[in-house]
């Protein structure tokens, strides 16, 4: 038995005008939210939205409590953190030897915070931001001296704070943060 020879199917034509519509509802939306009376805006950087207790952002390395154990790499699900093998002088006996220690490439990370939970020393934390520029994609890779130090964080010395709050007629409102407020 010889199968059947598929049938091309033809899409209606639709003229130049039927394009223009959909074009012309798209541009509507759009002017649609922009007069709404309810929209919000956050005027980046000069406004920046301040982050609860516990944001889980940019992970930052205590090599000093750090005790080379790889639990961080090994839980990574995004295989964003990784051990590098540097050489050091042994304080104690002066010989040299070889260490593992964790570096981060961001590119991979999905700051889900497996990392600094699995650690057995604290040595990795979360800092409470996530809003930090790279020039190249280069950058976004950290060796071991830049994954000691928090990235530079410019919103915070530039901008004012602010939070949102849920408001029963308007939806989300955005408000000045308070000091204390939780």
């Amino acid at each position: 038995m010889v199968p059947p020879k598929p049938v091309p199917k033809t899409k209606p034509r639709r003229g130049i005008f039927h394009a223009f519509k959909g074009n012309l509802e798209a541009l509507m939306i759009g002017v649609k939210y922009f007069i709404d009376p309810k929209r919000f805006t956050l005027i980046y950087p000069k406004e920046y939205n301040k982050l609860r207790e516990g944001y889980r952002g940019f992970i930052v390395l205590i090599k000093q409590k750090c005790i080379n154990c790889a639990s961080c790499a090994r839980i990574c699900p995004a295989a964003a953190m990784k051990m590098i093998r540097i050489p050091e002088v042994d304080e104690k006996t002066g010989k040299q030897k070889v260490k593992n220690w964790p570096v981060i490439d961001y590119r991979r990370c999905i700051f889900c915070g497996y990392c600094v939970d699995v650690c057995p020393t604290e040595a990795l934390y979360h800092v409470p931001y996530h809003d930090v520029v790279y020039q190249n994609m280069a950058e976004m890779y950290l060796d071991l001296e830049s994954f000691q130090k928090p990235p530079e964080y410019k919103a915070a010395e530039e901008g004012i704070p602010v939070r949102y709050i849920v408001d029963e007629e308007r939806g989300l409102v955005k408000v000045p943060y308070k000091e204390g407020e939780k």
